[in-house]
């Protein structure tokens, strides 16, 4: 069952991001996500966070009270992780983050610890990057990226605890023997032909590619 967070932050060219954003059953907004969920004209099921980035806050007059939740600033967790939380309680079992693009580097370094945790977004769509995230905890194991140019630059990572393994192709520097535990990252790597593919063994992995109409993700 897909879950969408809008999250605040710079948001991507929706039209862009729509082939990421379909066949949910919820919508969570997160304090100003609810300006770039308006924007792609779907109607949140539910409206979380402080509020203190939403520009115009009577924009949650339009919505049943029972759809918005308003928490003080001083709390301890993010608006995100609570629309992450709120999808957590709704059943979803697939979650797609939108938006977190920009901003400042405490924010960013926040959205992606969410991929350590035990619930965590399948896919992050920001304002120029998608991760997709694979392996343990994730819908599938494998993944592969077509439509790349040589001038896009592809990235792996690794996520979460445990020991992670995992086989590359298509990649034009080798990660196979990377020592993905003792920290180690492939980054700005390019696809020799026009397609990569990541297998995870062990572990979790991210793997992040440029937002374009060119390049699309399927699970394998």
């Amino acid at each position: 069952m897909r879950g969408i967070i809008f999250t605040g932050g710079n948001a991507p060219d929706l039209a862009l991001a729509a082939k990421f954003i379909s066949g949910y059953r919820y919508v969570v907004a997160a304090d100003s996500g609810l300006t770039s969920c308006e924007r792609a004209g779907i109607v949140p099921d539910l409206i979380v966070g402080d509020m203190d980035s939403l520009e115009d806050r009577s924009s949650l007059a339009r919505y049943p009270a029972e759809r918005v939740r308003i928490y003080p600033r001083d709390k301890d967790f993010t608006d995100t992780e609570i629309a992450l939380g709120a999808l957590a309680e709704l059943g979803a079992t697939d979650v797609i983050l939108v938006g977190g693009g920009g901003g400042r580097i405490d924010h960013f370094l926040a959205l992606r610890a969410l991929f350590d945790r035990s619930f965590f977004p399948a896919i992050w769509v920001s304002d120029a990057s998608v991760c997709v995230a694979v392996g343990d905890g994730t819908p599938s194991v494998s993944v592969r990226v077509t439509g790349l140019s040589r001038s896009d630059p592809v990235s792996v990572f690794p996520a979460g605890s445990g020991v992670h393994g995992m086989k590359g192709t298509g990649f034009h520097w080798n990660i196979n023997g990377l020592d993905w535990d003792a920290g180690e990252f492939s980054l700005s790597n390019y696809a020799d032909s026009s397609s990569v593919a990541l297998e995870a063994a062990s572990g979790r992995f991210f793997i992040v590619f440029p937002l374009s109409s060119a390049i699309s993700v399927e699970r394998i």
